[in-house]
């Protein structure tokens, strides 16, 4: 089995940060049909089938357990190579952020998940045994867990259906304007506000 354990400093959440892509926040490229590199979005697009809940055919879906400030996600791929992207991809987007970095610089959930990857306030756990993916992700408080579960929603219900072209801004707003995030309300506007950039066409608002 491989363990990795990715903090928010050094990142990872998840699925998508990293996972400057069209639909993850950086571009992933691929190697004249070769192994895909980088952030590994557009491999997971294109493969967005292979992957669902462990021993279903439902779409990977989190479990989130409120009183812990925390979710796990177990994944099944079709192949140990699918399973392993997979990784590599949250291992993109975790490393991204620690370094400075935006993904997404135009969506207001992954600046906030930015922000928070900055400030240490979530850990993430990433095993991948055979063709299995487990996901964990701790938050330290309740505003970093309920943009954790806003994220991992969204990924479900539009990255795994194949749609990278999404913006969860309204998604993000929802949350920073709840109790759960008062205290850190100001820091996180005043973090997008300095980084938010123009949404690139093509992308569709998740309303």
């Amino acid at each position: 089995m491989k363990t990795k354990n990715v903090m928010a400093l050094g990142y990872a959440v998840t699925l998508c940060s990293a996972l400057a892509l069209s639909g993850c926040g950086g571009g992933s490229s691929g190697n004249g049909g070769g192994a895909p590199t980088e952030s590994y979005i557009d491999y997971l697009a294109s493969h967005h089938a292979a992957y669902s809940n462990t021993g279903t055919l439902d779409n990977p879906s989190a479990r989130f357990d409120d009183a812990s400030n925390s979710l796990s996600w177990l994944i099944t791929a079709q192949t140990a190579e699918q399973a392993e992207n997979l990784q590599k991809h949250i291992e993109f987007m975790g490393n991204a952020m620690a370094n400075g970095g935006n993904p997404r610089e135009w969506d207001k959930l992954f600046l906030a998940d930015a922000y928070m990857t900055t400030e240490n306030r979530y850990e993430t756990r990433v095993s991948v045994s055979g063709y299995n993916v487990l996901v964990e992700k701790l938050a330290t408080d309740p505003c970093a867990y309920q943009l954790l579960k806003a994220h991992a929603t969204g990924i479900s219900g539009k990255f795994f259906e194949g749609n990278i072209k999404v913006d969860f801004s309204s998604q993000a707003e929802v949350v920073i304007a709840s109790d759960a995030c008062s205290a850190d309300r100001s820091a996180i506007e005043a973090y997008i506000a300095a980084r938010l950039r123009s949404v690139p066409n093509g992308i569709q608002n998740n309303s």
